[in-house]
């Protein structure tokens, strides 16, 4: 029998596909802004951290065609559980910020200039090296957050205010969030050559504790 959790389930795993897509386009911009600050050494190093970015990217999305596809298949055959979609749907409620969350991840600390366009490619850099759910400061960012000029100086997260230094605070795999970011040609490098006076300072956690989307 056909169950309400797993159409729904099938549906949001397929929004999924172009968030992922759109956050992938949008990270690029950093590069772009900070190349006429790079070596033709750097440069080639960027240039091959980008192709194994794009590569990632496509076996993301492969596999994640692979579950739509399988969900799809079982809900139509009647073999999709009550169980197997309320799973689904408790992860697709963490991707979407509606649920506090808690476990291991990385905090990325910035005390100095930076503006809203940078923070929303090291938002979208963190997303890309497989961060589930990510928070600055005190506020949750959700897949359709979108960054401004804060009034009166600062950064804007969803219209509000976000008051410097700020705290980034990612949870997934801290190895891998880690290496991604601060490896050579890696996001925080580029932000140092562009923000010469802000400190960066990147650390593993083994618990962090996000509120959900306000």
């Amino acid at each position: 029998m056909r169950t309400p959790a797993g159409g729904i389930a099938v549906a949001l795993v397929a929004l999924l596909l172009g968030v992922l897509a759109v956050s992938q386009f949008r990270s690029q911009d950093v590069y772009s802004r900070s190349l006429q600050l790079e070596t033709p050494a750097s440069l080639t190093s960027l240039i091959a951290t980008l192709a194994d970015k794009n590569s990632a990217l496509r076996d993301e999305i492969f596999d994640l065609r692979l579950r739509v596809a399988a969900a799809g298949a079982s809900v139509s055959t009647g073999l999709f559980s009550l169980t197997e979609g309320e799973r689904q749907l408790a992860q697709i409620r963490v991707f979407a910020a509606q649920d506090a969350v808690a476990g291991p991840g990385i905090s990325v600390m910035l005390d100095g200039p930076f503006d809203e366009k940078a923070m929303s490619d090291l938002v979208n850099e963190l997303r890309n090296a497989g961060a589930e759910a990510i928070a600055i400061n005190d506020r949750r960012v959700g897949p359709r957050s979108w960054f401004a000029p804060g009034p009166a100086g600062g950064i804007a997260l969803d219209g509000n205010r976000l008051g410097g230094p700020w705290a980034v605070h990612a949870i997934g795999s801290s190895d891998v969030l880690y290496v991604a970011i601060t490896r050579t040609g890696g996001i925080v490098g580029q932000f140092e050559l562009i923000y010469r006076s802000t400190r960066f300072k990147v650390s593993k956690e083994p618990s962090l504790d996000l509120p959900p989307l306000r």
